[in-house]
């Protein structure tokens, strides 16, 4: 039988769906709006209510991450000019070790604002050791939803996966597959960008985890630009595929 672990984020939305081989979901169950997850001392030491959580640049006595509710959701509000990340699963869990994982964001870009990619989405092993990069840009009266097409050495080519509007909640799956070091991104459940290769292909060490299962090298970042916050209600990991979004009324 499969397990599933930190299965919560209940309250945020009744559509969630788990998928079977889920191994990883963010949850805020237990935080109140208004708490700050992460943030920096005035020494700029990070300061987490999360173990392995962390935040960058670390500007002395800021907050990068806090907790919202937003149009009845409860998300995590990735703070102007911060990078937030995370890496909370089991190591010992075997659906966490497969050479294809599938990933699944909910995002909301609260206003259009700046100029250029002014959100991320990276999904790594440390850094400078980069899977899938996902960046959202303002362009007209919308976003355009890009893909990281990379060169295996660090450089990407954006390619547009899809186009969100401001101020509504998105969903973005990634399908990783570590043995052919490529990526596919769709947004909202729409047609499948496919083939996108790895950012760092060449500096990859072994599947989903790196070099042993003791080493917690796996994680996602989030990045809000210094136009706008980015707000996440869903971050889920998992084995199997996960319900077509089509089903999740």
């Amino acid at each position: 039988m499969k397990k599933i672990i930190l299965c919560g984020l209940l309250t945020a939305t009744l559509a969630t769906v788990v998928a079977a081989g889920e191994f990883y979901r963010l949850d805020l169950a237990e935080f109140a709006p208004g708490t700050v997850l992460v943030r920096t001392d005035a020494s700029g030491k990070p300061v987490t209510l999360r173990p392995t959580w962390g935040m960058w640049p670390r500007t002395p006595d800021k907050a990068g991450a806090k907790v919202v509710e937003r149009d009845g959701v409860k998300a995590l509000e990735i703070q102007p000019g911060f990078q937030i990340n995370s890496a909370e699963w089991s190591m010992s869990d075997n659906d966490a070790q497969q050479s294809v994982v599938y990933c699944r964001f909910r995002f909301l870009l609260p206003e259009l604002a700046g100029k250029g990619i002014t959100g991320s989405l990276r999904l790594q092993q440390a850094n400078n050791r980069t899977a899938a990069f996902i960046g959202f840009e303002p362009k007209g009266a919308a976003f355009d939803v890009l893909a990281g097409d990379g060169d295996g050495k660090g450089g990407i080519r954006w390619q547009k996966a899809g186009r969100v509007e401001p101020g509504a909640w998105f969903t973005v799956d990634v399908k990783l597959d570590f043995n052919k070091k490529t990526f596919d991104v769709s947004v909202d459940g729409r047609n499948w960008e496919t083939n996108k290769n790895f950012r760092h292909a060449a500096q990859w060490v072994g599947t989903m985890w790196a070099e042993n299962l003791k080493d917690r090298a796996y994680r996602y970042d989030i990045e809000a630009g210094a136009a706008l916050p980015v707000l996440v209600s869903e971050a889920a990991f998992s084995s199997d595929p996960f319900p077509a979004v089509e089903a999740r009324k």
